[in-house]
């Protein structure tokens, strides 16, 4: 399972690598921009790709513009969460949008972390894929002093944007190797995925037929057994006439012999 996400995590940051050589900077900027108001692709893979590209292409962008375009393409996308939060407070739970990724009970969890840890959760939050986006609305929707968040938020992402630079730029050369893996466990998986499949329809047919033999069984069995069971009973034996005389008539003709 691992090597799976491993493998499909190269298969992405192969894809924005691709997109980033048409236009670096405009491509890292919207995409950050697009992870950090919740889009379900996480931060780390375009900032990785962008290192692998530094490492592959050293002509493609300077570090300190990559670094400087990575921090506005995260804060940009933080602030406008947490200018959400701020407005509209816990009804912005409510939005379509919002309550796919910040439930009430996830909400109530951070906003307890907020009283409890405040600016250093606000800094390591950044570094928690999967909670920066639920975090910054709550910070807003919390009232969470705006400078403490912003100073803290920026500080995070300055440590996190180039970790994940210097981790892109460190294994560029082992993205090669993992699409190679990726190829063969998707051919793999495939064939997997057939023979699976024909077990469970072979299992299923064969489950059914025996059920659909042992009802005939039962019915058979039945068929037997009910014209035998309608021969052996023979109506019950009707009491005397004198035993059907009912109780007050008995007392009558006591009282009359008296």
């Amino acid at each position: 399972m691992a090597m799976l996400t491993i493998l499909a995590v190269a298969d992405r940051i192969a894809h924005v690598e691709g997109w980033m050589q048409q236009a670096f900077y405009p491509v890292l900027l919207l995409i950050l921009v697009a992870a950090s108001l919740g889009v379900p692709l996480p931060e780390d893979i375009p900032l990785i790709a962008a290192g692998v590209l530094l490492r592959t292409n050293p002509e493609i962008a300077s570090w300190q513009g990559t670094i400087a375009v990575a921090l506005v393409g995260i804060m940009v996308g933080d602030l406008v969460l947490y200018m959400l939060g701020r407005r509209w407070g816990p009804e912005v739970l409510k939005h379509r949008y919002i309550c796919w990724f910040l439930t009430p009970d996830r909400f109530a969890r951070i906003s307890r972390r907020f009283h409890r840890h405040g600016t250093w959760f606000c800094f390591f939050g950044r570094f928690l894929m999967g909670i920066r986006a639920a975090m910054c609305i709550t910070a807003g929707a919390t009232h969470f002093p705006y400078w403490r968040f912003l100073l803290a938020d920026l500080a995070g992402a300055t440590v996190s944007a180039p970790l994940f630079l210097l981790l892109g730029y460190w294994f560029a050369g082992m993205i090669p190797t993992l699409l190679h893996y990726l190829a063969d466990a998707e051919t793999s998986a495939f064939a997997v995925a057939v023979v699976a499949a024909a077990l469970f329809v072979l299992a299923y047919r064969t489950r059914k037929q025996r059920r659909a033999r042992r009802i005939a069984a039962l019915r058979a069995a039945s068929d037997r057994d009910g014209p035998a069971s309608n021969t052996n009973s023979s109506p019950a034996p009707r009491p005397p006439a004198d035993s059907r005389r009912s109780v007050p008539s008995i007392e009558t003709e006591r009282s009359q012999s008296r």
